[in-house]
């Protein structure tokens, strides 16, 4: 992001500010964890969180979603410890605000087992917090940890090698004789998709549970920070198409070498930004200035959610009134303007971009 912002002598102010309250945050939790917890985190555990902390776009207001990841034998342990880091957080403040705690859901602010994030993808047992809990750990997650262990390669790491790996060596496409070039990673793609799709039903279903409470923000949310967190999932799977940095020929006799480096591949980017790999990615396809305006609009959008009576209002907003509320209109038509560069990107401008989403993006 950096060497993109001094190339084009841009700077996006409100980019800047959420990824630098996000470490501070970060920093902030990770200290009153150390004081109230204890060393926290083992070889088989460690605290992640998600959301807008972990794509470093912290805003006044947003929520702190964590879990305790295990991966290892389950002991009655970590029930206790998922509890001691819920009360550590709620009595954790940063410039004096309380931090806001997990949704009512129940995706997070608890345990989170690795047995079923790899192994149920699909079917009856993958359900909308298992199937969230996967897609978030290679989109949007970081984790913290205490100082003792910082450089431990531990229990994140290795779910989200072995999520990676289920998703590829399951992956019949690398066995089919007679293609040549590039190969992507479709069962990947496909959860993406589905997860994007099941993110857009799940509005209509909260809007119909609570009869439209918080439904301006978490439509403005739908339309801009969901919507880029689909698209760096769909550029992820697309920074395998005629990649000449993955071997450009794949041996269905022995895909195993081709497999392995795939996953390499995408490991780099489950610890990524969605800002820096949509830049990464449009920079590849020459489309720097596509990835300008994105930026521009999202600064903009980062800038107004900031805005503690921008939030409260639109949380208070009833829908049967937003399409007569000026600040509601105003965040829609930042997401229109969104949606316009994104259209242009992926479906207009002549690149491998529209070249993949046209052979992929939906049939």
């Amino acid at each position: 992001m950096q060497k993109f912002s001094d190339t084009h002598g841009k700077s996006w102010k409100s980019v800047l500010q959420a990824s630098s309250d996000a470490l501070a945050v970060e920093k902030r939790i990770q200290e009153s964890l150390l004081q109230e917890v204890g060393r926290f985190g083992s070889a088989d555990t460690d605290v992640v969180v998600f959301g807008s902390l972990a794509r470093r776009e912290w805003r006044s207001g947003s929520d702190v979603d964590w879990t305790l990841l295990i991966d290892g034998q389950a002991m009655p342990e970590h029930r206790l410890e998922a509890q001691k880091i819920a009360a550590a957080l709620r009595k954790t403040k940063f410039r004096g605000v309380s931090l806001p705690e997990p949704g009512s859901s129940g995706i997070f602010g608890n345990l989170a087992f690795s047995h079923d994030i790899i192994h149920h993808i699909g079917g009856q047992p993958d359900s909308n917090k298992n199937t969230t809990q996967r897609i978030l750990l290679l989109l949007e997650s970081a984790r913290i940890r205490s100082t003792a262990n910082s450089e431990m390669i531990g229990a994140y790491e290795r779910v989200i090698n072995n999520v990676l790996a289920r998703y590829l060596y399951d992956d019949t496409n690398f066995l089919a004789p007679g293609e040549t070039g590039s190969r992507i990673p479709r069962f990947l793609l496909n959860d993406i998709v589905r997860y994007w799709r099941t993110m857009c039903v799940d509005f209509a279903c909260k809007e119909w549970e609570q009869q439209g409470g918080k439904w301006a923000l978490r439509n403005i949310k739908l339309r801009m920070s969901r919507k880029l967190l689909f698209v760096s999932g769909l550029l992820t799977a697309f920074s395998c198409f005629r990649n000449s940095d993955i071997e450009s020929e794949c041996d269905p006799s022995n895909p195993e070498p081709y497999v392995a480096e795939m996953q390499r591949h995408l490991e780099k980017y489950a610890f990524l930004t969605p800002l820096e790999i949509l830049v990464l990615q449009f920079r590849r396809v020459s489309l720097d200035q596509q990835a300008i305006g994105l930026l521009d609009i999202y600064d903009r959008f980062l800038e107004q959610l900031d805005n503690p009576e921008t939030r409260a209002h639109l949380n208070s907003l009833p829908p049967r009134q937003v399409y007569e509320d000026n600040v509601f209109l105003s965040l829609r038509d930042l997401s229109h303007q969104f949606q316009d560069v994104l259209t242009q990107s992926f479906f207009v401008e002549d690149t491998p971009l529209r070249e993949f989403n046209v052979k992929y993006g939906v049939f």
